[in-house]
């Protein structure tokens, strides 16, 4: 397949706003292409050429260097380059304009193909080392000279990470239920094969390659991380037995980072939340899952926390965050220990436990860890009584915790990969009277600091993330509640990630001095949600406008264990500003 008629495809998927009629066209796009076609058309299209959990490198180019391609291949200036980036506000439209009107030609262009464009990228992203700059550049400029104008626009919005087509993960699920099925209802069953392997692109061609009896058949296996459950949020004791069937087994809640352990025979492989490959950081959870665990193969989801050596009490997230960040981990590991809570069991030699109750998968847990005060079960009990619900968490807080999960026992309480289900639900602390619980916000643009702070952001711009678009809206500014320490280190982590205009994933109609890539999460907390003729959150779902956050501040608490795609979502906005006013409504 030629790369143009991709490029015709992400044309019209772009100028059409309707859901529907982006799945359809991208659907009938995916019934020309081969097996091996879609297996590089998928990835090019959710702008990640492999899975995060596989550690292969990233095309990932800096806004800088496609700046200094686009002015070589248009044989234009850089300065050019930078003027009409802010006038049009999207390095890709830049590349195609002035393409469109460079003089600069190949003699014999070839023309390019989807394999071709696919695999030139790949190996642009597997150079390192002294001199790959250079050698990027040189094979992007090459590119380049071989792509129509259109094309170009498309494949420095993918080498940028910005496709801004619209067309969301759950987007693309429907096209390809749509083209190899006929029928968007056959999507929860393709949506359960990614949910197992994590790999879309293989889901894809297993789907072209076969039918839906091979994907139906996909299950868990070791080595391949599932995409992890997460939970709900309710405010109170009654509500969330009363949402949970009556009857609920509550765990604790540790302020630590989620795992999930892989384990064959003596190799066992941990994943964080973000599917990334974490082994390395976690040697002593390593080895308490060697020595604690007797099952030969599985796979368990649990929480690492941070230990203080001298109390036996847990410690904060952020302490267990400094292992994150540390090269020498046999030194942290002794300066912060960790304990490992295990709380599921998803596979068990070769069982495929996803779909049993949690009971029975807990009950198979229990009788596989040998527990002690490195590795041991959550703590946990089943009731049926809110008094109860109630103590546990004001218990768990007393301890030191987040609070508890509540997660239904009945015989259809299944484990959800990749959901967000009522089946798993959260207590946490109100902070106020009307904001329950924090959110997790990416941070998207910076104001200069003046006065005290000058040589530092001021005011941070905070996006929530619209899981119907795949963009990331603002919901807030914070300007207040920061210490020099942490913005100082707002300086560091976010200087690396500076653009010249607004991320094309970012929908904003505040001004800011600075944006970034949206690509760091922070957790914040606010007073209440707010109706907000400035913030685009929600706006869209919303006739009264979109919604911002009041009296936003800092937790000071960076959420490195979430990718910016697991941070809140609109909805979960909108579900939290419909429940603040149910509330207020009962007062």
């Amino acid at each position: 397949m030629l790369y143009r008629y991709l490029a015709d495809a992400y044309d019209a998927i772009e100028s059409v706003s309707s859901s529907l009629e982006k799945i359809d066209i991208f659907s009938k796009l995916l019934t020309e292409a081969t097996a091996d076609e879609i297996e590089k058309i998928i990835p090019l299209t959710i702008g990640k050429l492999h899975p995060d959990w596989q550690g292969l490198p990233e095309i990932g180019i800096a806004e800088k260097m496609a700046i200094q391609v686009i002015a070589q291949a248009a044989s234009s200036t850089e300065s050019a380059v930078k003027d009409r980036l802010r006038r049009i506000g999207d390095i890709g439209s830049v590349a195609e304009e002035l393409l469109e009107s460079g003089s600069q030609t190949t003699l014999a262009p070839e023309e390019l193909t989807v394999t071709g464009v696919y695999v030139t990228l790949d190996e642009i992203a597997e150079e390192s080392g002294t001199g790959s700059a250079r050698v990027k550049m040189s094979r992007l400029i090459g590119l380049l000279s071989d792509a129509e104008p259109l094309e170009a626009r498309y494949i420095l919005r993918t080498i940028t990470g910005s496709l801004r087509l619209g067309l969301s993960e759950m987007g693309i699920l429907d096209s390809l239920a749509l083209a190899f099925t006929g029928t968007r209802e056959t999507r929860p069953d393709i949506e359960r094969a990614f949910n197992m392997c994590s790999d879309l692109a293989r889901v894809a061609k297993l789907l072209h390659s076969e039918d839906l009896t091979a994907i139906r058949e996909l299950g868990p296996q070791v080595g391949t991380p599932i995409r992890m459950m997460a939970a709900k949020k309710l405010t109170t004791a009654e509500e969330i037995l009363e949402k949970a069937g009556g009857k609920a087994l509550v765990e604790v809640k540790y302020d630590g980072e989620r795992i999930q352990a892989h384990r064959k025979g003596n190799r066992i492989v941990l994943f964080s939340r973000r599917q990334e490959e974490i082994t390395h950081q976690y040697p002593d959870v390593v080895q308490y899952i060697t020595e604690g665990i007797t099952a030969d193969s599985c796979i368990i989801e649990g929480e690492c926390i941070a230990i203080d050596p001298h109390t036996g009490k847990t410690r904060p997230f952020q302490e267990l965050m400094r292992r994150r960040r540390k090269t020498d981990i046999r030194e942290i590991s002794e300066e912060i220990p960790v304990a490992f809570r295990a709380f599921d069991l998803l596979l068990l030699n070769g069982d495929d436990l996803t779909s049993k109750p949690i009971l029975t998968r807990r009950n198979h847990l229990e009788s596989i860890t040998v527990s002690n005060e490195n590795i041991s079960l959550t703590e946990g009990e089943v009731t049926d009584d809110f008094k109860r619900l109630q103590e546990l968490f004001e218990n768990s807080l007393k301890s030191g915790n987040e609070g508890v999960i509540a997660k239904a026992v009945h015989d259809d309480a299944v484990y959800q990969a990749g959901s967000r289900s009522w089946l798993w639900i959260k207590l946490k602390p109100s902070y106020t009277d009307t904001f329950t619980d924090s959110v997790d916000l990416v941070v998207v643009g910076a104001l200069h600091g003046r006065g005290k702070r000058t040589g530092v952001y001021g005011t941070i711009v905070a996006s929530a993330y619209d899981e119907e678009h795949d963009t990331f809206p603002t919901v807030c500014k914070i300007g207040t509640g920061f210490t020099d320490e942490m913005l100082a280190e707002f300086k560091e982590r976010l200087d690396v990630l500076r653009l010249e205009s607004p991320s094309p994933k970012v929908l904003a109609d505040i001004q800011a001095d600075i944006w970034f890539e949206p690509k760091e999460v922070i957790e914040v907390i606010g007073d209440e949600m707010t109706l907000s003729p400035i913030h685009l959150a929600g706006k869209d779902r919303l006739r009264e406008g979109g919604l911002a956050i009041r009296f936003p501040r800092f937790t000071g608490r960076w959420r490195d264990d979430k990718s910016p795609t697991q941070a809140t979502t609109v909805g979960e906005l909108i579900e939290l500003f419909q429940s603040q006013h149910a509330r207020k409504g009962h007062e």
